[in-house]
């Protein structure tokens, strides 16, 4: 059995063991990425043993020429590289053993050299390029009010696409900014190589409004349950009693004995009572609406034609217009008569329907946010029909 050690590229003198030219050639280009075979001028060292090693020295002169090295424990020789798996093939028919040293050349040297400061080379560009990259600028962003002047100046200061940016100075920039003539705020940050920038205008007179200083006064009668101030002094406490326009909370709040002026804001609830009559008379004419009859004008000079004559001794009439305003315009006028009846009907409401219409009736009439307390009605009789009283009484805002 051939022992086949590939001694190349070992600093610390370890060996390593391979099973056949084919991959030992596969582990070589795996290692060294370079072919010495194919580089001119290249040879290979191989060692095997002395013994009987005029045989092998007679066996390679016939394929190649075979150079004498120094050193090793056996027999140390160099062929050109192109022809080390001859060599190989030799050892291994003659069955001896034997160890690749090394490859060696000028040439050789010259491209591992080479290929080391190609990787060299790519660790130094990867490096610069991370150093410098946060120095570019990739995109400008801009919020806030939009103002020509103010993209004028910040590509005037040199901030734009792909600008090479080493020292940002993001305060001159804001500084300039501010100069421009109607800014009154400017922000300038950079973050990894994204500009934002954000611009205030000045605001004229015409947006700020006078802030109100009257007191809060009472829009209905009614009696004091909650006093909630937001700005200003309370001018009333639960329980009392105003009446529509009084004092409800003061345009000032007490320095010691001072007053000082200040808005009056704040929200103020009561109790409201309201009572509504309503008759039900015992008839009541009762209208009733019947057939309906159309018909249909058309004007082309905009003149409102005259109404036709309806079909019905009472009715009701409608009356609509379409203009059309293509090719020849015309206005498209429909008169509807709607027959209508009227007939004496007798109330037949018990008095608890009519109460609870009436009572319907004025809850619909409360304003918004108005919490029911309580909700009452009477019924009276009168001449000709029934009379309902109906009385509410409410929580709600009296400001």
């Amino acid at each position: 059995m051939t022992e086949v050690v590939d001694r190349r590229g070992l600093a610390d003198g370890a060996e390593r063991a391979g099973g056949s030219e084919s991959e030992g050639r596969a582990a070589r280009r795996k290692r060294r990425g370079i072919d010495p075979a194919k580089v001119p001028f290249s040879r290979t060292v191989f060692e095997t043993e002395r013994l009987n090693s005029g045989r092998l020295l007679t066996e390679l002169m016939k394929v190649t020429r075979a150079r004498c090295e120094r050193s090793g424990e056996g027999l140390r020789f160099s062929v050109p590289s192109r022809d080390a798996a001859k060599v190989v093939a030799i050892c291994g028919s003659l069955c001896y053993n034997y160890k690749i040293i090394k490859e060696k050349g000028f040439l050789l040297s010259l491209v591992r050299a080479a290929r080391r400061a190609g990787a060299v080379l790519g660790v130094l560009c990867a490096a610069a390029l991370t150093a410098v990259y946060p120095m570019f600028v990739t995109e400008v962003e801009y919020s806030g009010d939009e103002l020509a002047a103010v993209r004028e100046a910040v590509e005037e200061y040199g901030v734009k696409e792909w600008a090479l940016l080493p020292a940002f100075d993001g305060d001159a920039l804001e500084r300039a900014l501010l100069a421009v003539d109607g800014v009154a705020f400017a922000s300038v940050t950079k973050r990894g190589t994204h500009v934002f920038v954000d611009v205030r205008t000045e605001r004229g007179n015409e947006h700020f409004v006078d802030v109100p200083t009257g007191d809060v006064t009472a829009a209905v009668a009614a009696s004091v349950t909650r006093v909630i101030v937001w700005s200003g002094t309370a001018e009333v406490d639960y329980g009392a009693v105003v009446l529509p326009g009084d004092t409800l909370i003061g345009a000032y709040v007490l320095s010691g004995e001072e007053r000082v002026p200040c808005p009056a804001d704040g929200e103020v609830y009561g109790l409201v009572d309201r009572t509504v009559t309503r008759f039900f008379p015992d008839t009541e004419m009762v209208r009733e609406y019947g057939r309906v009859h159309r018909e249909v004008r058309i004007s082309y000079t905009g003149k409102v034609p005259s109404v036709p004559e309806s079909p019905y001794e009472n009715y009701e009439l409608e009356i609509s217009a379409v203009r059309n305003d293509f090719l020849i315009g015309y206005t498209l006028y429909t008169y509807t008569f709607r027959e209508v009846t009227v007939r004496e009907q007798t109330n037949t409401r018990t008095e608890e329907e009519m109460k609870r219409e009436a009572e319907s009736g004025l809850v619909a009439s409360l304003p918004a946010g108005a919490e029911i307390v309580t909700l009452s009605s009477s019924v009276s009789r009168g001449e000709g029909g029934v009379y309902v009283k109906a009385s509410v009484q409410t929580e709600e805002r009296i400001d």
